[in-house]
Parts: structure tokens; sequence; C-alpha cells
């Protein structure tokens, strides 16, 4: 495995000129999992700045030089708890430490929002995403027919 050098990431707040990008990083994550897309299941990347930014809540990008190669987002669920939402990396970037920075990123944020716990989701069939979790310290908590929920102190 090819570990990313930290310094040649650059994790940032979402800005309006970047959203389109960051919303076809998902979608065609999503599409690739799937094999399909269907818009309603997405609203919140209809509007992103909107539904994140503006609610208190945070979507962060990953670029490498200019392209965004991940995603994530961290909605707050209640004065303790914080879900982590849309992690995503670009299929040519994978396997490469992208996702362990965001999520690192993303509980570093809820740390400064007074979170104590951050939970998630994935589907069952996600392996990789899966392991990823609990490579880094997610606990399952929850299998359900469709989604395996996970939850780690912070």
């Amino acid at each position: 495995m090819n570990l990313i050098d930290k310094k040649e990431i650059s994790i940032e707040l979402i800005t309006q000129d970047q959203v389109e990008e960051a919303r076809y990083l998902v979608l065609e994550g999503l599409k690739e999992r799937f094999g399909f897309l269907d818009d309603s299941y997405n609203p919140d990347l209809k509007d992103i700045v909107g539904h994140y930014i503006d609610k208190g809540n945070v979507f962060l990008i990953g670029k490498l030089d200019s392209v965004i190669v991940c995603t994530g987002a961290l909605t707050i669920e209640s004065q303790t708890v914080g879900r982590i939402e849309r992690m995503s990396v670009k299929k040519d970037y994978r396997g490469k430490g992208f996702a362990r920075t965001m999520l690192s990123e993303l509980e570093t944020y809820a740390k400064t929002k007074g979170i104590a716990k951050v939970i998630l989701e994935t589907n069952n069939e996600w392996k990789s995403a899966i392991d990823l979790y609990q490579s880094q310290g997610f606990s399952l908590y929850l299998i359900d027919e469709r989604s395996s929920h996970f939850e780690k102190s912070i």
C-alpha cells in the first residue's frame, strides 16, 4: 500500500465553487457501488452548502494539488453525538490513506464542537468501508437488513 504523506493533501471546508466537483465525486462513487443512481436518495447533494455548512455542520474536501480526491461530512445530531457521512474517495486515489486522513480530520472537527461520540453507517456489502471503519477504531453496534452501524468515542 502506498500511503500518502499528510503534507500532500489539503483538507478544507467546501466552498460554493467546489460543490459541483465534490457532488460528482460522491455520486460517481455511489453509482459504482450500486450500479445506478437515483437522485431522490441524495437530496443533501443538491445543496451541499445549505444542507451542511449553513446548518452548522461541516462538509470537507481533500485536495491533492487542485483535484478533489475525497469528501467527508459531519452532521451534529446532539450536543455530544455527530454523524459522519458522505465519505468518498475518487476511484484512482483509493488505498492511499485519503479516507483515513479524512476520518481523522472529521474527528478533530467533532472534538472542537464538544462531540464525544461519532456514529456512521455503511452498506453491509461494502467490505472495504467496513474494514476501514473497524481499522480506525469504530465498533459495530447494529446490523440491520441493509446497513452496518458503527460508533466511536473520541
